[in-house]
């Protein structure tokens, strides 16, 4: 199997950049004085021509930074302790007109110097998910999720968790899919994907203890078991994700507002996205759906409409906000009121609503989204030089990807680039081997 695309070599590889020069008509071992300089004379190399030193070049010229020669009035190698390798340092790759071995080849004229083709370094950005799974009442075996689970063990496309009871319990189950360390989605991208998690509901609302039509603004709703955002994730989300451990209603929109917050206070680059697991209709602090407490003007008309339209609403702020909000319904076919609000609520929120009816089906709708928000934008630690931008040669598993092409990739900025479309798609999931090429003088490893 191929390395991951987080964990494959070339992200780590350091840039090699060697500086090809060639001596015409001249044995250079043999002459030591014209090799080393030691004579203090000035050399030959022109105006852009390799250099070591500013005795290599022209009277008038210096020996720039990039190892070629420059105008006097510029700084030299010399002056800022970056001169290429000299002869008691690593060795010089001699060229022969102007070519080299590995592919960049200079000009071709006569005494024309040449060099090593640079391979990038580069970070894809890390994406960061939000899990916010729905913790009320509802999230048991009601509903047939039992049968559902018991079909998919009698089957064998399912092996109960490991709760010590009430493994059939739509909790237990988003639980096992999530968090289990042998089969889970979440342990095996913990390295790769920065992983939060918020388990929401509340104690009927801010309806006040024995005061059924007072609110107590002061009281805590919504109620959220967190976890902070980091990579490596696992163990502590897995810690705090307790069996059977569901509370009583709904606040859905009052959630996705704190977090939202949370995502938006954390500045780190890559997509971010909240994955809302939910069974049931929304509540929210005011009206919470608790039986015989819940206030007279919640079982008004309209009521619960009204607060699935603020729900709605609040999906749409938070996607202006370039964050996505992906729904999985973890409820049953049946009840396709629920099924058209949290279709629209994912459409407010750009991403999709996944059919969460079994434990095959939960699995499939977490893998596609976790795997899915891998992001397509790399980061290159260096910048790629105006106008050189169709010099880089990018391969993905050892195809060539186009410039500019549907399917290949295009240069958002000096420093970054984006795969499109079918390699985008492809780095998504599994293992793939990214490359990034340019020939040295294409690209400048330092970022000014």
């Amino acid at each position: 199997m191929q390395r991951s695309l987080w964990q494959s070599k070339t992200f780590q590889r350091v840039f090699r950049v060697s500086f090809c020069a060639l001596w015409l008509g001249v044995a250079c071992g043999g002459i030591p004085e014209i090799a080393n300089n030691e004579g203090g004379l000035k050399g030959s190399a022109g105006l852009g021509e390799a250099c070591k030193g500013n005795a290599d070049c022209e009277e008038s010229l210096v020996c720039g930074p990039s190892g070629v020669c420059a105008a006097a009035d510029e700084p030299s190698c010399e002056d800022e302790g970056n001169c290429p390798p000299g002869p008691d340092d690593d060795p010089i790759v001699i060229g022969i007109g102007g070519a080299n071995g590995n592919g960049a080849g200079g000009d071709g004229a006569g005494g024309a110097s040449a060099c090593i083709d640079v391979d990038v370094d580069f970070t894809p950005q890390i994406p960061t998910v939000l899990l916010l799974i729905d913790r009320s009442g509802s999230m048991n075996a009601g509903g047939k999720f039992g049968d559902a689970v018991k079909a998919a063990v009698d089957d064998g496309t399912y092996a109960l968790g490991d709760c010590p009871e009430h493994n059939d319990w739509r909790w237990n189950v988003v639980r096992d899919v999530l968090m289990n360390p042998d089969k889970g989605i979440v342990k095996p991208l913990e390295h790769d994907v920065r992983f939060g998690l918020s388990l929401y509901s509340s104690n009927n609302g801010q309806v006040k203890a024995g005061k059924r039509d007072e609110i107590d603004d002061t009281k805590m709703c919504p109620v959220l078991l967190e976890v902070p955002i980091a990579l490596d994730n696992h163990q502590p989300m897995l810690d705090q994700f307790k069996c059977d451990d569901i509370a009583d209603d709904t606040p859905t929109g009052e959630s996705l507002v704190a977090a939202a917050a949370t995502l938006k206070a954390f500045d780190e680059p890559g997509p971010k996205v909240i994955v809302l697991a939910t069974d049931g209709e929304p509540d929210n602090c005011e009206c919470p759906d608790t039986g015989n407490t819940v206030p007279a003007k919640c079982n008004e008309p309209g009521v619960p409409e009204q607060i699935q339209a603020e729900v709605v609403a609040i999906a749409k702020e938070i996607r202006a906000s370039d964050i996505t909000v992906h729904v999985i319904n973890v409820s049953t076919p049946s009840e396709a009121s629920l099924q058209q609000h949290l279709a629209e609520v994912a459409e407010a929120g750009g991403g999709n609503v996944y059919p969460g009816f079994s434990p095959g089906a939960l699995s499939t709708a977490f893998d596609d989204i976790i795997n899915g928000v891998r992001s397509c934008v790399i980061d290159l630690s260096g910048e790629i030089a105006k106008g050189k931008e169709s010099t880089g040669v990018i391969t993905l598993d050892g195809e060539t990807l186009e410039l500019n092409g549907d399917d290949g990739w295009q240069v958002n900025s000096p420093s970054q680039i984006e795969l499109l479309g079918a390699a985008c798609d492809t780095i998504k999931s599994g293992d793939h081997d990214l490359s990034i090429k340019f020939p040295c003088e294409s690209f400048d490893p330092v970022v000014h």
